[in-house]
């Protein structure tokens, strides 16, 4: 069937989730390393997500699957679902790497708190599950 309205909004996802990797690679610019520390940076996506290039790397990458799932029978599909949950326990690995490396840096330590307080997910989170409480 022709969705338009889905096509379209789920054609904004994938495009707002590359857009946010692409957005956290140019925030890091030339100080770009996967093994020194040159700096914490906490302009552009940095100021609502710890590991923003990571974050949309990782959705854009089930946005753009997803659709075609259904057209591969139920083996494949899950075996694609499996490749991608591993591909996304390899990032959180990753990230959690880089953060026990960070957090001998007390600029990092300030930053990771400041997110933990201010942080887009975070603040989410808190407003889904104290609403969720409030509920119940």
């Amino acid at each position: 069937k022709n969705w338009p309205v889905i096509s379209f909004v789920w054609g904004a996802a994938i495009l707002l989730s590359v857009g946010l990797y692409v957005s956290a690679t140019v925030a890091f610019g030339p100080r770009f390393s996967n093994l020194t520390n040159r700096g914490i940076i906490t302009s552009g996506p940095y100021r609502y997500f710890k590991h923003p290039s990571y974050i949309g790397k990782n959705i854009a990458w089930w946005l753009i699957s997803v659709p075609f799932v259904s057209n591969m029978g139920a083996s494949a599909a899950l075996g694609n679902c499996v490749a991608l949950l591993a591909i996304n326990g390899i990032y959180f690995v990753r990230a959690a790497t880089e953060e026990r490396h960070l957090m001998n840096d007390p600029a990092y330590r300030a930053y990771s708190a400041w997110i933990a307080e201010h942080g887009l997910i975070e603040r989410l989170a808190r407003r889904i599950f104290n609403e969720k409480l409030a509920t119940e």
